[in-house]
């Protein structure tokens, strides 16, 4: 029953420093509280387990947090593109509970979307909630671009509070650049100029296809690279 009840973080660790964990951190302390989960780490103990146990030149190390308050910890090597292809998958749904805002160890239905996904040659699943509208990839959060103003699905669709996506918004927001969350459906993502999703293991992925429809090469820098060069700067000064 206790390994079958709990919560994880993911955490990307490049040439031995974790990436935004201070971010995993604080996601992990809030899902905790919220679910009665005892977990005595300090954000310092947690970088260093973190960071040891970092087995690859690039590693996804996932520590996973169990109710009676033992965690474990893994390590596998991340492979990270630079941009990705989604298959729209209509055979799993998003919906906003209060489990949706935590990063549980249930994640059949995901690992499901990403098989069928990959089944016809993509790279992630794009999911949508119960109402149609776009909520997130399998394992990423996502975002577009239209004329410069930035959008991504509310947490009210089921989407999970990534970190990536909350460092994305801070910086946004201090950057003065406009940026919405809310309901979207497949036709606003396809008529964008720009998408993009976001976690541990992309950082940042630019879509370059969305079932049949091909995005087109930007010109100059893409938004996603920007950001990606603006999460490796915060990275370095942390």
């Amino acid at each position: 029953m206790e390994k079958s009840f709990g919560i994880f973080e993911t955490v990307r660790v490049e040439k031995g420093k974790a990436i935004l964990v201070d971010y995993h951190y604080r996601r992990m302390k809030q899902s905790s509280e919220c679910l009665e989960i005892p977990f005595s780490l300090s954000l310092k103990k947690f970088k260093e387990e973190i960071e040891k146990n970092a087995k690859f030149e690039v590693s996804l190390v996932r520590l996973t947090l169990y109710r009676n308050g033992n965690y474990d910890i893994s390590s596998r090597p991340c492979e990270k593109k630079d941009s990705v292809t989604l298959i729209p998958v209509d055979s799993i749904r998003r919906y906003y509970s209060t489990l949706s805002l935590y990063k549980t160890i249930d994640i059949m239905d995901s690992l499901y979307a990403l098989e069928e996904a990959r089944r016809k040659d993509g790279d992630e699943a794009l999911l949508f909630d119960t109402d149609g509208f776009v909520s997130e990839t399998a394992f990423a959060n996502i975002f577009f671009v239209k004329d410069g103003v930035f959008f991504t699905p509310s947490l009210k669709t089921g989407c999970l509070p990534g970190t990536r996506r909350e460092f994305i918004l801070e910086l946004l927001k201090e950057m003065g650049i406009p940026a919405f969350e809310g309901f979207y459906t497949l036709e606003n993502l396809l008529s964008a100029d720009e998408v993009f999703i976001t976690s541990a293991r992309y950082d940042v992925a630019r879509v370059r296809r969305i079932g049949k429809k091909e995005f087109k090469e930007p010109n100059g820098k893409s938004w996603s690279e920007r950001i990606l060069d603006l999460i490796c700067e915060s990275n370095s000064k942390r």
